[in-house]
């Protein structure tokens, strides 16, 4: 019975809003919000029109009992948003901004990967050769560090929204935002890290095409999208990267001396909480912890990003792929390491997912810029040969690495992805792989 009075409410609600009727409105969400005292949405859009109407203490109190529903819930980025909007109205309610509490959002997280939250801080070591080891380049790895699998998620590797589908008009469920990369970053951190996130924090506010991230551009700042939905055009990306609640946006910022990659424009109305590299930064330094949480954080990213978008995993189910990611280890390559050298064989396959890289013939003449996310040293892989390029790292660089070891698991494991890199080791000047650099492509190179 409650049920269908609801739906009879909710229908009453969107007619007095379409003929702007806003004294009944108010009153149907104050109705809906008796009713299901559990549902933010009422409280928070209540608000929204409280705030239209010039209503401003009452829209903050309303807006208020959503940031507790929200927390309690475990929408802990849509509780902190909506404190930073109580915040803009009221500059003396910055007490509002402590009732975001990590609690129901750490348990759903938890809950949804196991209770052993698995981090990938030991994974990110830099890349340091093996000075030792004749005629490969060979990296070390210190003997105190553990091999973690990234152990990504099917719904990290779905994608949530195609360039062509309407927007849901229903948001995710707090259980599908717990399995999503952004997570960890509100739930896992400590509460006073949580606290400054969310005072020193900027809320970002955008209409459709409205641009978030322009290519090119210094990366200074992290995105937390709250709501709608974006799309990230990246020249190495074959199609249109759609992202919406629950993702993160311009991870590169988590790097040093590097730009945005890609143009990250609106597709819908958008809400974001802008998290500077300043203050991230700096959080790291009075609280180390947080470096693990941020590496989490972008490790999961770029490999589900890989995933989704690369051409090498397109043959494979959701199941399989999660199985092939969790293969990849994420490393860092300082500025200026060889990840491949002329005449040495390679210890691996390296997928470059941020940063600068250069490639120089064996000669010594530079070549030219590597577009990222292409695979580097699986012809040497397959064949035993030694590269006939050398590659460097001319700023921070993060990769993708399956060591020589996991290389050959997947080959007896999956044969027809090796016989795809295989095919594309034949053609090195496939746009998705080569290591020739575009400049040279264009002349004929």
């Amino acid at each position: 019975m409650s049920g269908s009075r609801t739906r009879k409410l909710r229908d009453q609600l969107q007619k007095s809003l379409t003929k702007e009727r806003f004294p009944d409105a108010l009153v149907l969400y104050e109705s809906l919000e008796r009713m299901e005292p559990r549902e933010p949405r009422w409280p928070h859009r209540n608000g929204d029109l409280l705030k239209r109407l010039g209503r401003l203490e009452e829209a903050v109190e309303s807006y208020i009992r959503a940031v507790d529903t929200y927390a309690e819930l475990g929408f802990v980025a849509r509780a902190a948003a909506m404190a930073k909007v109580v915040v803009s109205i009221d500059p003396n309610r910055e007490d509002v901004l402590e009732r975001v509490t990590p609690d129901a959002a750490r348990e759903l997280h938890r809950s949804a990967r196991g209770t052993h939250i698995r981090r990938i801080s030991e994974d990110a070591l830099p890349l340091v050769a093996d000075p030792s080891a004749k005629g490969v380049l060979r990296f070390t790895q210190p003997p105190a560090s553990i091999h973690v699998d990234l152990d990504i998620s099917e719904a990290e590797l779905r994608h949530r929204i195609s360039p062509g589908d309407e927007v849901p008009s229903e948001p995710p469920t707090a259980e599908h935002l717990a399995r999503l990369p952004s997570m960890p970053l509100f739930a896992e951190v400590p509460e006073e890290v949580l606290a400054r996130l969310v005072k020193e924090s900027r809320l970002v506010d955008l209409e459709v095409g409205g641009m978030l991230i322009e290519r090119g551009t210094t990366a200074d700042a992290l995105y937390a999208l709250i709501e709608g939905s974006v799309q990230l055009i990246r020249p190495q990306d074959k199609d249109t990267v759609i992202l919406s609640e629950g993702d993160v946006v311009g991870i590169s910022c988590l790097l040093e001396r590097v730009n945005y990659e890609g143009d990250v424009t609106a597709r819908t109305q958008v809400r974001a909480l802008r998290i500077s590299k300043l203050l991230l930064d700096r959080l790291v330094r009075e609280y180390p912890s947080l470096a693990n949480v941020l590496l989490e954080v972008l490790g999961r990213r770029l490999v589900a990003t890989l995933v989704r978008t690369s051409p090498m995993f397109s043959t494979f189910d959701l199941s399989t792929r999660s199985k092939i990611a969790s293969m990849f280890a994420v490393r860092r390559a300082d500025m200026g390491t060889t990840i491949l050298e002329a005449g040495k064989r390679a210890d691996g396959m390296y997928i470059p997912m941020i940063g600068k890289l250069t490639a120089v013939a064996a000669n010594g003449e530079e070549m030219g810029h590597l577009k990222l996310g292409r695979a580097l040293g699986q012809h040497s892989m397959l064949t035993g040969k030694p590269s006939t390029v050398t590659v460097r790292a001319d700023s921070d660089v993060l990769v993708l690495r399956l060591s020589g070891r996991r290389f050959e698991e997947l080959a007896a494991n999956y044969p027809k992805m090796v016989a795809h890199l295989e095919e594309l080791a034949r053609r090195p000047s496939s746009p998705s792989f080569s290591l020739v650099p575009e400049a040279r492509q264009k002349t004929g190179a």
